[in-house]
């Protein structure tokens, strides 16, 4: 979380960086930890209502060097994007940090609705299949920070892309 916190303050130059319901100590990596947040290119992401989005990116953060909202790494995930042909549907996207991701679902279903989430982590669990969780299907696959480092895994994402845009229709 210090990382991310570190990123958004010395790359994106955001002056103050301020995550809601938050306490100090937490934020610093001290003491208790949250088990799951989701964040924007602006910062922690709170909704005030339910979401409803047909497909949802989220990018399991481990290290700040793999968020979204990095340039490089915005770059391949915009080109991914392009590539799937994404138009007329509502997209959500979010990084997220996460402690049991077993719980992933549950916390995504308080605020969020959608026909498919797309999960990009550095570390896939269940690499390319398409499940169902909650009231949507769930596939995860690698993240586009894994891939400038691993081109080789292209090929993988591509076809875990694909089934989502089958599924989406696309």
């Amino acid at each position: 979380m210090k990382d991310y916190i570190q990123y958004l303050e010395e790359v994106l130059g955001l002056q103050k960086v301020m995550l809601n319901d938050m306490p100090a100590a937490v934020a610093e990596g001290e003491g208790s930890t949250v088990p799951t947040q989701f964040f924007t290119q602006h910062g922690a992401y709170v909704p005030s209502e339910m979401v409803h989005r047909e497909l949802v990116f989220l990018n399991i953060l481990t290290q700040a060097k793999e968020s979204f909202f990095r340039p490089e790494v915005r770059d391949l995930f915009d080109k991914m994007k392009s590539a799937m042909k994404i138009r007329n549907i509502q997209v959500l996207e979010l990084d997220c940090t996460v402690e049991n991701r077993s719980l992933l679902p549950s916390e995504l279903a308080k605020f969020c609705e959608s026909k498919v989430v797309v999960i990009f982590s550095s570390f896939p669990k269940d690499l390319g299949e398409m499940i169902f969780k909650g009231p949507g299907k769930w596939i995860e696959t690698y993240s586009p920070a894994y891939l400038l480092e691993d081109a080789a895994a292209k090929k993988v994402v591509w076809n875990d892309l694909q089934k989502v845009m089958k599924e989406l229709s696309l």
